[in-house]
């Protein structure tokens, strides 16, 4: 038996086709490792990036105790730091006292209540119980 040209022609097709889209996933596939390549570097970037922040707080929270304790004089130029952490302590130190103000008024006002009012009995609670449900529309559900 001859093949038929037509069916030999369609096989060709397909196979040009599948060729085409074996490129096409080699070359996404090589983007996405690229793309995830390129996650990962950032993510490094990134983390050294925090790992340096953190690192420069301590360092910071270090040089500021060792001021506060007397034992760490800095140049004249570092006077507007120390001033603004001054400032921040002092703010920070303000606000919890506010804070602190304000919840025991809050248990002051609570005490008051429990001593102007004296306990009231609660009457017994009726269990509810579930009422049969109605149904709205009947019929098979439409789609």
């Amino acid at each position: 038996m001859a093949a038929d040209p037509k069916q030999s022609e369609v096989m060709q097709q397909i196979n040009e086709a599948f060729q085409a889209a074996e490129s096409k996933l080699a070359k996404l596939r090589e983007a996405v490792e690229r793309n995830t390549e390129l996650a990962r570097a950032n993510g490094k970037a990134a983390f050294l990036k925090d790992k340096k922040e953190q690192t420069h707080r301590e360092l910071g929270e270090a040089v500021w105790q060792s001021i506060q304790q007397g034992r760490l004089t800095l140049p004249a130029g570092f006077d507007r730091f120390l001033a603004a952490i001054a400032a921040a302590e002092k703010a920070s130190l303000d606000h919890a006292a506010q804070l602190t103000d304000l919840l025991r008024e809050g248990e002051e006002a609570a005490e008051r209540l429990k001593v102007a009012k004296p306990p009231v009995a609660k009457p017994p609670v009726a269990k509810s119980v579930a009422k049969p449900q109605t149904v709205v529309a009947s019929g098979v559900k439409k789609r």
